[in-house]
């Protein structure tokens, strides 16, 4: 066997090792808040739209996934999958207004 073959065999068992690493693997997910206890719906009801501030929801849900917009809107999104189906999202959306005040929020599961 030439030396270009066994390094070509070895970059293969390498790949595969990898790969079969990476398959099986299955870290926990993160919690989507600062309190692991909270749940999606008792998250919600801690956010009161007209009142609320990016500052209150901040402190009492921790740090979301933002989008913000030209125009001053933001949406923070706070995210979990259930046990065994990594595919499926349910998610905590909050709609802030320009002042810095929730406007809307909705709770959203895989149908």
């Amino acid at each position: 066997m030439n030396l270009v073959s066994k390094v070509w065999r070895s970059g293969v068992a390498v790949a595969v090792l990898a790969l079969a690493g990476c398959a099986g693997f299955n870290a926990p997910a993160a919690p989507p808040f600062r309190n692991p206890a909270l749940t999606l719906p008792s998250a919600e009801a801690l956010v009161v739209p007209g009142q609320s501030t990016r500052s209150d929801v901040a402190d009492a849900l921790g740090p979301a996934t933002v989008v913000t917009f030209d125009s001053g809107f933001e949406v923070w999104a706070y995210r979990t999958h259930p046990p065994g189906d990594a595919s499926a999202t349910n998610e905590l959306v909050i709609l802030f207004g320009p002042s810095g005040t929730v406007r809307k929020t909705r709770l959203r599961a895989p149908p």
